[in-house]
């Protein structure tokens, strides 16, 4: 295992390796939850699952949807299992998506974007499961939400209208369903 595998998982491990953690682990993979829910669930203080999904968030392993409503990043769950128990043997060929990932992506974070236009293709893609359809963001909030990935959100907005992920009026964007191939 590479230094920057266990790095990831020592991150992962610190994050979740705390009971109260878990538990709200738990609950976010059945769906979405605030934090008042959140704590008549786990039966602790508001405050104190406030505090959890800090350390969480920090970590990328949760989601901050709405104000004080959080989901699970299944984004860097999966990429956290790609990047720490990926073998690289006949097996267990990459798909495209799988090795742009690992390629330009650190979890959560974008590295670098691909000059490949299949690649980009790929990276954008990935950047639009940040958002879920049906629902109408605010210029501010795409931002936001991009800037977890990449610090320079005007281009990753540009990116997702312009490879037809989003679309945009009047400042505010919305997710184009996927189109049952």
């Amino acid at each position: 295992m590479e230094t920057e595998q266990i790095e990831t998982l020592v991150t992962f491990l610190q994050a979740a390796g705390q009971r109260e953690r878990l538990h709200i682990l738990g609950i976010l993979a059945e769906s979405a939850r605030s934090v008042p829910e959140l704590a008549r669930r786990t039966n602790l203080r508001e405050t104190a699952v406030i505090k959890h999904l800090g350390r969480l968030k920090r970590a990328a392993l949760v989601q901050e949807t709405a104000p004080f409503t959080y989901k699970l990043n299944e984004n860097a769950l999966e990429q956290m299992n790609r990047s720490v128990f990926h073998r690289g043997d006949s097996q267990n060929k990459e798909t495209l998506r799988q090795r742009v990932l690992r390629h330009y992506t650190d979890g959560p974070h974008l590295k670098l974007l691909p000059e490949n236009e299949n690649e980009l293709r790929e990276i954008v893609s990935w950047l639009a499961e940040l958002f879920e359809p049906d629902t109408q963001y605010p210029e501010k909030e795409v931002n936001e939400r991009l800037h977890q990935a990449h610090p320079d959100h005007a281009q990753m907005r540009r990116l997702l209208v312009d490879f037809g992920f989003m679309t945009r009026s009047r400042g505010i964007y919305q997710k184009v369903q996927a189109k049952n191939a």
